[in-house]
């Protein structure tokens, strides 16, 4: 299977005027470039082209006016197979498909009409475009009862009493008796039958279209207990109550069958096949109750009988096997392949007449078969042959017989329907055919048939008011006769015939809500339901005022609720079991439009609930049937299956409360009306990982390391080499990062780092064209920027054909540590990075946010393939609204991608990118609060190469006043002017011309700090030599925290030329080397994910630019210079992470902590550089051992004493190479083996805890005995004995001996 590696659209504008005629000017053709394959498509040079779902579309977004609107009046024109190009058969509507929906944005209350319009067609065979159309007044008004007015009780049953969950596999009438109850735990002698009542609307799922009618809440329902009227619940007593199933038949509006249509549901899909499967559950669920007083019984109806007899009735039979997801996308199942013929046969209870109207429908899906095809027929007569043509590209073809959409056979006889399939893979011999569906409507004598009948009559016009009669043959043994066309309220029908042998009863089509369903049956015969368990009490309808919404499970629900207690004096916010809304808002099952309704509930009336979060992951298997217990909380998956260009999966659907309009079905025609984000959480411990990091990015986790740094203060954006749409994508980029970071006033403080590929130099490879420059910056400023945008070509397995992003190196970010917290958020216009919903496949995106050590708190990112344009369109107006600045502040990011969204319009696309976070997190931003009072330099207002700089300022609280209660670190950027840079063409390709000319800024010159004191600070720093000499406005960073909140300031500083009294210095840094902590000891044990910790001082200062060549910051391993990894962006001055000397200024000492991640196990050297502003440079070496971490036998090494000799104590301490607290007893022996003392303690490897070393003063003796006399001087031995607290992690224990000096 080939994955589709990226993304194109164009949108459009145009006035909608009163009955205005849209003419399409069709042109050839254009490709839609998908990165590894195009598919050429007839175009038109309207704007307004749109391709999607695999075929051409009108579309427009624009401003309301004026009344309802409709379209109208389409013209079309027949043409060839190769006028259609490349677009498959398979995806062209077969029949008109035109919707208009207006949009109300939540913002700004402006109202948009979006038109979406299929300009192709596939009629009986024949292939149409669309010449024109018109835009009409006079669209249909919402008169559905779903939003303002559900039917049936409104009243939530389950906020109070006993409530058990039985469930069902199928229709029909049910009992539940003594024995039942009994034996699942309910004594019946403590009931009393009159109050024992069943709750259920039936199993079918909820419609997705929210004007179609719904119940209100949780109906009770009419059932019959027999045995009721003593009070008591006797052996024989039971309950009989009709269940609707999970699936169905005939649920939905047709344009064959208008009889009942009124009734029926909206249709929502494009295969509209009579059978209806329940997609997300294979029961349905019932409630029942016997504490709430008197329960609903059935009622008979005597209603009169007429001439207008009913004796032959409608049935159905179908097939739908659900075995395989072919593509593991999408809701369609399959049942199993076949290569040679197969029939499928339907067996009816009375003959077939002659006259009698058939209804048929098949479906299989033709998978990796170009050039193959299959002849259907039913019963050997009007064969069709369905060919998938040779340069088919698509690897899902369906295929339907007949090809419309409502077909009839007449003429059969006998008591079998058989469809006949019969393929030929000739062609294509490794083809297969999935058996999809197979149904059949036809007529049957209404005879009773000894066991459970249902029967209806489609011909009946509902709604009339008309009456009928209907009459049961051969009924004697029919006991009762049921209604059951509204679930909730079955009623028992008086026979009217007089006779014992045929039953007769009226019905009067007056309903305006249901169509005509009845049951004959023998108590005897009723099935038995199965028990699920206790429900406790719960009142989600009771909820008000909520402004954030939270759904999880059970299980993750403490996690859920940490992130609710952040956000707990900002919203009112409710943490809800997803399982909850199942039972309150889709009657126990589950059923992803339950939490839609559950969330319209709360967002009435609109703009009260502002945000939904979702922790649990998703899947394309709702049922488990391949990963059971993956689809933790749904999400909406497409109804097309067949790949990743057309497929979608999106939690916008929970968030699309407004009324639909009448005329609009498409979920892409709409748009959310709050932001939604997810946590794809599969199990506890990822649950609690997802929620740590999203706790940590703000400064919320308990314990954590510090997330503040002027590394947020930097931006990254990583772009391909690529110009799919004829424009190179660094142009469109280039383009949006000028307009929002150059060009105007605002967000200059921010270091944009343009990672454009074309603007590296490339290495070719036997792999192919690489730009290791790009993956060892995207390596390093993943722990080192705010904001790391890609876009580009992309799939499951990282960015770019030339991998500068792949699963190892995801694997080995460790940005979230013992040292630092610095999470970037992660925006990805590609395609499916992250493929989120497919449990068996881990994708790249799904690492990033998965990483416990790392990677991303939250992402915008795509789980399918995108189109170019829209990609670039889209790239534009995200950046523009992710960066605006509210209050000198960013707005919650959920609420900048549902912004952009509203201001490209509603597209498919849309629902292929996914927010995977907290929705109502903001990109960190510091306050804007700190003052630069003086800059002392020789030459005032100007910065030189080897100045000596002192800056001087304050930090202010919002009033303006000195915040006197500031104290923190301050850092100190200094930037140089702006370079001038151009791009490549690497690849020698014409569309990647003319080159493009921009300027970056690099990375700071200076990097320097000091200490806020009561809100005043100075910091001193040399300007280093390695600067661009020539005189220009670079800028100036101030920046500041205090571990509570951060501060800045920025502003421009005039850099260049050179101090000519110069330097004398000629001395080197001086380096010392750690793993882990300041105990490690050359040659020491280190975990396989060490951090290298450097401390580096220098009376001038450390070179930490990188301007000069040659002069970085750089460490190797293992002699492998190739791979050598560069530091600057991990150095920071002054004290910190065990690096001290009270001695020096800030300037003059720093720290480097760089992790290091899944080194082998084994010995291991690196080799570290570093340069000071003069340019003198030191190089030191590092031994250590990796431990495999797969040996989780405690290891103890390195025993030593400290003072040795000593006089009056001694500190004794080792390695070892666990990552937890350990036990530890020291015995210590005279030389003849006496022993005098023992001590008995515990030990970490602080400050950091995953270190390998034990602190240097743990352990101490003092020389005395264990009786507290002084021991006498000589030699002595000493012996360790160390066990970790936690076996699981550290097993077993471990022992050293030592010898250690005694001075007195």
């Amino acid at each position: 299977m080939k994955r589709i590696l990226t993304l194109t659209l164009t949108s459009l504008f145009f006035s909608i005027i009163a009955a205005q005629t849209i003419n399409i000017q069709w042109n050839g053709s254009k490709a839609i470039d998908y990165g590894s394959s195009k598919t050429i498509v007839p175009f038109f040079t309207n704007e307004g082209f749109a391709f999607e779902e695999g075929t051409i579309f009108f579309r427009s977004n624009e401003k309301l006016s004026g009344g309802n609107q409709k379209i109208g009046n389409l013209v079309w024109e027949k043409i060839t197979p190769k006028e259609i190009f490349e677009i498959s058969t398979s995806s062209i509507p077969t029949e008109e498909n035109s919707e208009i929906a207006s949009y109300t944005n939540p913002y700004t209350q402006e109202k948009t009409v979006n038109i979406r319009v299929s300009t192709l067609k596939l009629e009986k065979n024949n292939l149409y475009r669309l010449v024109s159309f018109s835009i009409l007044n006079g669209g249909p008004t919402n008169t559905a009862l779903s939003i303002s007015g559900k039917i049936g009780s409104n009243e939530n049953p389950l906020k109070s009493g006993n409530f058990y969950k039985i469930k069902v596999d199928k229709s029909g009438v049910f009992k539940i008796t003594a024995k039942f109850l009994r034996d699942n735990g309910i004594n019946p002698s403590n009931i009393n039958p009159k109050n024992f009542r069943i709750y259920g609307n039936g199993g079918l799922m909820l419609p997705e279209n929210n004007l179609d009618t719904r119940f209100s809440a949780l109906q009770e329902d009419a059932i019959q207990v027999i045995g009721e009227n003593d009070g008591v619940w006797n052996e024989d007593d039971y309950a009989l109550f009709y269940a609707q199933g999970p699936h169905g038949y005939n649920i939905y509006k047709s344009a064959g069958n208008s009889n009942g249509n009124g009734n029926r549901r909206i249709e929502t899909r494009t295969e509209k096949s009579k059978n209806f499967i329940n997609i997300y559950d294979d029961f349905a669920y019932y409630f029942i109750n016997f504490d709430l007083g008197p329960g609903k019984r059935i009622q008979e109806m005597d209603e009169a009988v007429n001439a207008n007899i009913i004796n032959r009735y409608d049935d159905y039979q179908f097939i739908n096997e659900e075995k395989f997801n072919l593509m593991k996308i999408g809701r369609v199942w399959t049942g199993d392949f076949f290569t040679g013929s197969k029939a499928v046969s339907f067996t009816t209870k009375s003959p077939i007449q002659p006259t009698d109207v058939i209804k048929f429908r098949t479906r299989v899906i033709g998978y990796q078969s170009s050039g193959n095809s299959i002849t259907m027929d039913i019963n050997s007569t009007n064969p069709l042959i369905s060919s998938i043509a040779p340069d088919e590209k698509k690897e899902y073809i369906p295929l339907r017989y007949p090809n419309s959409d409502f077909a009839t056979i007449t003429n059969l006889q006998g008591n079998t329907i058989t469809f006949n399939y019969q393929p030929n893979t000739g062609s294509n011999p490794n083809g297969k055919f999935y058996f999809d569906y197979a149904e059949v409507q036809y007529k049957e004598d209404l005879k009773f048939n000894n066991s459970q009948m249902n029967f209806r009559s489609y011909e009946i016009d509902e709604g009339s008011g008309t009456t009928y009669t209907f009459s049961v043959a051969d009924a004697a043994a029919v006991e009762q006769i049921w209604q059951v066309s509204d679930v909730t309220n079955v009623i028992k029908k008086v026979n009217k015939s007089g006779s014992t042998s045929n039953f007769a009863f009226g019905y009067n089509a007056n309903s305006g809500l249901f169509v005509n369903e009845f049951v004959a049956f023998k108590s005897s015969d009723a099935f038995a339901p199965s028990f699920v368990g206790k429900v406790e009490n719960q009142d989600l309808s009771g909820l008000q005022n909520i402004d954030y919404l939270m759904i999880t499970v059970p299980q993750m629900m403490g996690h859920a609720q940490r992130l609710a207690n952040f956000y707990q004096n900002k919203y009112n916010v409710a943490v809800v079991d997803i399982n909850k809304i199942y039972n309150e808002f889709s009657s126990g099952s589950k059923d992803i439009t339950a939490v839609r309704d559950f969330a319209t509930k709360l967002n009435t009336p609109k703009g009260k609930l502002k945000y939904m979060f979702i922790l649990g992951d998703t899947s394309y298997d709702y049922k488990g049937k391949n990963s059971p217990g993956s689809d933790i909380i749904p999400s909406y998956e497409s109804e097309e299956s067949g790949n990743y260009a057309d497929s979608f999966v999106t939690d916008d659907y929970y968030t699309m409360t407004s009324p639909q309009d009448a005329g609009s079905t498409a979920l892409s025609s709409t748009l959310p009306d709050l932001p939604v984000g997810r946590l794809p959480a599969a199990n506890l411990s990822e649950a609690k990982i997802l929620i740590d990091k999203a706790l940590a990015y703000n400064n919320a986790l308990p314990g954590q390391s510090t997330p503040f740094g002027e590394w947020r203060m930097k931006l990254d954006f990583v772009v391909d080499d690529d110009a799919d749409n004829l424009v190179p994508f660094h142009n469109t980029m280039n383009s949006s990062l000028a307009s929002n970071f150059e060009i105007g006033p605002l967000r200059k403080e921010y270091n944009v780092r343009k990672l454009y590929l074309d603007a590296f130099a490339a290495q070719t490879s036997a792999g192919g064209q690489k730009y290791p420059q790009i993956n060892q910056a995207i390596s390093n400023d993943v722990g080192n920027s705010l904001y790391l945008f890609y876009f580009g070509h992309g799939g499951i397995n990282g960015w770019s054909q030339e991998r500068v992003l792949t699963t190892d190196e995801i694997q080995n970010f460790n940005n979230f540590n013992n040292v630092y917290t610095r999470f970037p958020l992660i925006s990805t216009i590609t395609c499916e990075f992250t493929l989120w919903d497919d449990p068996t496949t881990f994708s790249a995106g799904e690492q990033v946010i998965k990483s416990k050590e790392g990677g991303a708190a939250m992402m915008l990112t795509s789980s399918r393939a995108i189109q170019v344009g829209y990609g670039e369109q889209f790239t534009q107006i995200f950046t523009k609204r992710a960066f605006e600045l509210v209050n000198d502040d960013f707005v919650n990011f959920g609420d900048a991608f549902l912004k952009a969204k509203i201001e490209k319009g509603a597209f498919t696309d849309h629902l292929k990118v996914n927010l995977l976070g907290d929705p109502a997190t903001k990109l960190s931003r510091p306050k804007r609060l700190l003052n630069i009072d003086q800059i002392d330099s020789p030459v005032p207002g100007q910065l030189r190469a080897l100045d000596f700089v002192t800056v001087n300022g304050h930090v202010n609280k919002p009033d303006g006043t000195v915040d006197t209660s500031f104290n923190g670190r301050v850092a100190i950027n200094i930037f140089d002017k702006r370079l001038n840079k151009k791009t490549l063409n690497n690849d020698n390709e014409p569309k990647m011309t003319p080159v493009l000319n921009f300027t970056e800024e690099n990375g700071p010159i200076v990097k320097s700090s000091g200490l806020a004191v009561n809100g005043v600070f100075k910091v001193e720093f040399y300007v280093p030599k390695d600067i661009n000499y020539e005189i220009g406005n670079g800028r100036i960073l101030a920046y500041a925290d205090n571990k509570v909140f951060d501060v800045f300031n920025n502003q421009i500083q005039q850099v260049g030329g050179i101090n000519p009294d110069g330097i004398n210095d000629t001395t080197p840094p001086k380096v010392k080397l750690y793993m882990n902590n300041t105990n490690f000891a050359d040659g020491g044990i280190t975990d396989q994910n060490p951090m290298l910790l450097v401390c580096v001082n220098d009376d001038k200062g450390i070179n930490s630019t990188g301007s000069g060549i040659g002069h970085d910051i750089t460490v190797i391993l293992d002699g492998k210079i190739v791979d050598t990894v560069v530091l600057n962006d991990f150095y920071f001055s002054g004290d910190g992470n065990g690096c001290s000397d009270p001695s020096l200024k800030d300037y003059q000492k720093g720290n480097v902590s760089y992790p290091f991640r899944k080194l082998a196990p084994g010995p291991h050297q690196l080799t570290f550089k570093v340069w000071d502003i003069n340019n003198n440079s030191t190089t030191e070496t590092l031994n250590f051992v990796v431990k495999d971490e797969t040996n989780q036998n405690l290891v103890v090494n390195k025993l030593l004493n400290w003072p040795n000799p000593f006089t009056n104590k001694t500190y004794v301490q080792f390695e070892h190479n666990c990552d937890d607290i350990l036990d530890v007893n020291v015995q210590i022996y005279t030389i003849t083996g006496k022993l005098v003392k023992t001590i008995s303690t515990t030990a970490s490897a602080e400050p950091f805890f995953q270190g390998f070393r034990t602190p240097r003063t743990a352990i101490e003796w003092d020389g005395n005995d264990d009786f507290g006399d002084a021991v006498g001087k000589g030699t002595y031995i000493f012996k360790i004995f160390a066990k970790s607290q936690n076996q699981d992690k550290c097993k077993g224990t471990a022992t050293a001996v030592e010898k250690m000096v005694l001075l007195k």
